[in-house]
């Protein structure tokens, strides 16, 4: 591999930034307190360079019970690791912890380093060979390279080169396809240049002058430099050590644990699901609902333990779990993570995160233990079709559930279309697909309320179609507007010049409102253009029952036309008014209300109302003086 960090580990005071000066010449000790003390603190780093023109990155972490969250925080980010013995010492607390820390994180491959060599005789050299040996077995480690060193007399050290150049060799190649995300350990400000920070950029590429985001604040900030070991590059690549000059930003607005990565990549979540587990060794048992330190990066949380199917987990065994944080992170499907006891502080297990953004789960539910196994071990498929499940109501397209969930965005839209064939999966528009209970429960959902509204208002043919859209409970428009139609074709509901129905529902008039409608028909034919006011036309039938109704019914068939909140009258009568306006329009320039009224013979208040339902509806268009036709310009 082309670009690799290499990582310390061990027990405080067993030379691991004297090793690494004696590697590099560089001093990874920077602070005074550090400096005075005679231990590492901070994270310090420095690098190596290979005869091959390699330069890897070298991460010191510090030794001390005290600052293990400071070595948790260079940790994820190594691609290998030095496992620090001191021949004079042995195996100590930390050796036991650091180790326990790096098998958690998923790191793969490293070499142990017994230093002091010159303060111990060649049996206790043996002797300390030997106890590494059992304590590596079962681990990462068990069968790495065992290097004995001496810093003072310069024994050991370009065997040690040697090792790790092998080492680096061995690794695979990082894909830089994806987005870059650099998790931040560290943040100063430099004179003349403003904030900086480092960190270890995990994933992808990233440059000068790049638009980034600052999470979990979502904030957009951009890159003015970029530095890899000291030196200003165009471009930096994951598995390298990173500085980025943020100019925009001030050093107390960006907190260790952050995260720079591109818009839209990452999703701030209070929760994540997780497969959780402890280590062989633990003391303790983790009770369900226990709060614990949660290392994941290089930011710290605290949290809530939710067990999915236990309420103990005890030493060696693994369990599917929720993580409940109190403040919010981003990470990703595949990272790893550590879990440390709430008080005292003590490293208890960690895990791998499953989904970062999910829903909440509840203890023993069946179904959300079946969706942590489809997460965990599930067909790229399977988990597709799950993730349309869990964001229910969200109609997100494929890009964004594929960096949710960590789906391969190739070939992706096929596989959604063969879903869609298993009728697993329902397409909504050219790149949104939904679950199929999904549409069920919006078919549910519409044919309550229709059922509803037919038997309420059996007269009427059904019900507008904004009103339709509102009760349906989709936010945008036109997504309803999309369910709609796949309700429509599905032969669920069925849609006329705005008004929506179920599928099967008719009309039915009875006897008696047979009768009223060809009483209120009769009326209005011979009223004309005289008719009397609505309201009091209907409080003249008050007594009947279903009076109300009927009448309505024959507006919405438009039967009637209602002009205004005063006044309806018969259709025949409307087109009679059309027709004589275009006549009217024929012959002069611009149509008088006064010359309107006269041609018609009606009271003042029904032209208006006449012309007024004209220019609503774009038959006419006012004018200064009076109306036009809508077409005449």
């Amino acid at each position: 591999m082309d670009h690799v960090i290499i990582g310390t580990a061990g027990h405080v005071d067993h030379g691991k930034t004297c090793l690494i000066k004696a590697l590099t010449g560089i001093d990874t000790d920077r602070l005074k307190e550090e400096k005075k003390r005679g231990i590492t603190i901070e994270l310090g780093f420095a690098y190596l360079d290979f005869p091959d023109g390699r330069r890897v990155g070298i991460v010191d972490v510090p030794g001390h019970e005290k600052f293990v969250k400071n070595m948790l925080a260079g940790a994820g980010g190594m691609d290998l690791a030095m496992l620090v013995v001191a021949a004079d010492e042995g195996i100590m607390p930390q050796t036991v912890e650091h180790l326990d820390i790096l098998s958690i994180l998923g790191i793969s491959r490293g070499v142990v380093v017994i230093t002091k060599t010159d303060l111990a005789d060649p049996d206790l050299v043996e002797l300390v060979e030997e106890e590494v040996k059992e304590l590596t077995e079962g681990t990462f480690l068990q069968d790495a390279p065992i290097v004995p060193v001496s810093v003072y007399e310069g024994k050991g050290l370009e065997e040690l080169k040697a090792v790790l150049k092998s080492l680096c060799d061995s690794l695979p190649e990082r894909s830089l396809e994806k987005n870059f995300r650099l998790p931040i350990d560290r943040i100063f400000t430099l004179r003349g240049f403003g904030t900086v920070v480092t960190g270890t950029l995990m994933e992808g590429i990233i440059r000068k002058e790049q638009a980034v985001v600052l999470y979990p604040e979502q904030a957009p900030l951009k890159i003015r430099s970029v530095q890899v070991h000291g030196q200003g590059v165009e471009e930096a690549y994951a598995g390298q050590r990173v500085a980025v000059n943020l100019p925009d930003r001030k050093k107390d607005e960006i907190l260790r644990g952050d995260v720079l990565a591109s818009r839209n990549s990452l999703f701030p979540s209070r929760m994540l699901d997780v497969r959780l587990e402890m280590l062989k060794h633990a003391q303790r048992e983790l009770k369900h609902g226990s709060r614990v330190h949660i290392y994941h990066g290089t930011k710290e949380l605290l949290g809530k333990i939710v067990l999915m199917d236990r309420d103990v987990l005890k030493a060696g065994e693994s369990c599917y779990a929720q993580l409940r944080l109190e403040e919010e992170t981003v990470a990703k499907k595949g990272d790893r993570f550590v879990v440390r006891f709430y008080s005292p502080v003590e490293t208890l297990g960690g895990g791998t995160v499953l989904d970062a953004c999910p829903r909440k789960h509840r203890k023993n539910e069946k179904k959300a233990l079946e969706a942590f196994a489809v997460k965990e071990s599930g067909s790229e498929g399977e988990r597709l079709a799950l993730s349309c499940l869990e964001h229910w109501g969200s109609f997100f397209t494929l890009e964004e559930l594929a960096l949710r969930n960590d789906l391969k965005r190739s070939g992706l839209k096929n596989l959604a279309l063969a879903l869609v064939k298993e009728k697993r999966l329902v397409q909504v528009r050219e790149d949104i697909f939904i679950h199929t209970e999904e549409l069920k429960e919006y078919e549910r959902k519409v044919s309550r309320f229709l059922d509803q509204f037919h038997k309420e208002y059996p007269l009427k043919e059904g019900m507008g179609i904004e009103e339709t859209r509102s009760r349906l409970g989709i936010r945008d428009s036109r997504t309803a507007n999309d369910i709609l139609e796949i309700l429509k074709n599905q032969k669920v509901i069925k849609e006329h010049q705005g008004i929506v129905s179920k599928y099967r529902f008719r009309v039915v008039v009875k006897e008696d409102e047979d009768a009223m409608i060809r009483e209120i028909l009769a009326y209005y034919q011979e009223a004309g253009f005289a008719p009397l006011t609505t309201e009091l036309y209907i409080k003249e039938h008050r007594s009947l029952k279903k009076f109300q109704a009927v009448f309505t019914s024959l507006i919405n068939k438009k039967s009637l036309i209602r002009l205004d909140g005063q006044y309806c009258i018969h259709r025949d009568y409307y087109e009679r008014a059309k027709l004589a306006f275009g006549e009217m329009a024929k012959e002069k320039p611009e149509v008088i209300l006064g010359e309107f009224r006269d041609y018609l013979g009606c009271s003042r208040k029904i032209a208006v109302a006449l012309l007024e339902h004209f220019d609503k509806n774009g038959y006419t268009r006012k004018t200064e003086n009076g109306r036009v036709l809508r077409a005449a310009r």
